[in-house]
Formats: structure tokens, sequence, C-alpha cells
């Protein structure tokens, strides 16, 4: 018997942002990533991992990144998951300032940030670039 109360049972809130969204008894949201997507996408985070090499930076902050491109690069895989990817993608950003770069001065990270941002359709204040 279905409930005829007022009830709200959609969304409460001021500001709402997703990928995608679905709202009611039974629904459910799908997101897809095109194959020529997939591609531009590792490609991307090719170009990402070498402006990151191109910083020389020491040891121990080079592999602290390289964890979370290995990770974008898993994320960028044959189903690309943009919940993963901004993830790493925000903690790449975190990582550099902590050691003194700003993301946005530095061509090579941010162009290829953005690139991967705009492919997953991450909005780019979430990394910090905005």
């Amino acid at each position: 018997m279905p409930n005829n109360s007022s009830e709200n049972r959609g969304i409460v809130a001021h500001t709402v942002s997703a990928d995608v969204m679905a709202v009611g008894e039974g629904a459910h949201a799908i997101k897809t990533v095109h194959a020529e997507n997939g591609e531009a996408l590792r490609a991307q985070v090719d170009a990402l991992r070498a402006a990151i090499d191109a910083l020389n930076l020491p040891s121990p902050q080079r592999t602290a990144l390289e964890e979370d491109v290995a990770g974008l690069s898993e994320a960028a895989g044959p189903k690309p998951d943009s919940d993963k990817a901004r993830t790493h993608l925000r903690s790449i950003c975190d990582k550099l300032k902590m050691v003194g770069i700003a993301t946005r001065d530095v061509a090579g990270l941010v162009e290829s940030m953005r690139r991967i941002a705009n492919i997953l359709l991450i909005p780019l204040h979430f990394l910090g670039i905005g």
C-alpha cells in the first residue's frame, strides 16, 4: 500500500552537486564515459606523470605522488571511475602544495589536471585549481 503522506522523500539541501543523480523510489543513475574519452583520459594521466617527473622532486615526495598517479591511472582504466580519480587528483594537488608547488603555476600540471577533470566532469573547484 503506497504511503500517501506529504513527507518529503527527495533531496533537502541548499546546494547539490553530482555527476549523476537518481531520486525517487526504485530510481537509479548510470554515468557513461565513452571509450574515446578513456583513451584521452589515459593520455592525460601520462602527461600528468611526465609533468610531475619534470619537477625533479626529492625521492620521498616523488614516491608519495607516484602512489596517487598510479591510483589515478587505475581509475582511468577501461571503466573510468570519476570518484576515485577526483580523490587522487585532489591528493596530488594537496601533496604538491605541501612541498611548496602551486599547481596552477605549473603549466604542464594544471593543463593535464584540467583536461582530466573535463573528461570526467569533475568541477575544478573540487581540486582547488578552479
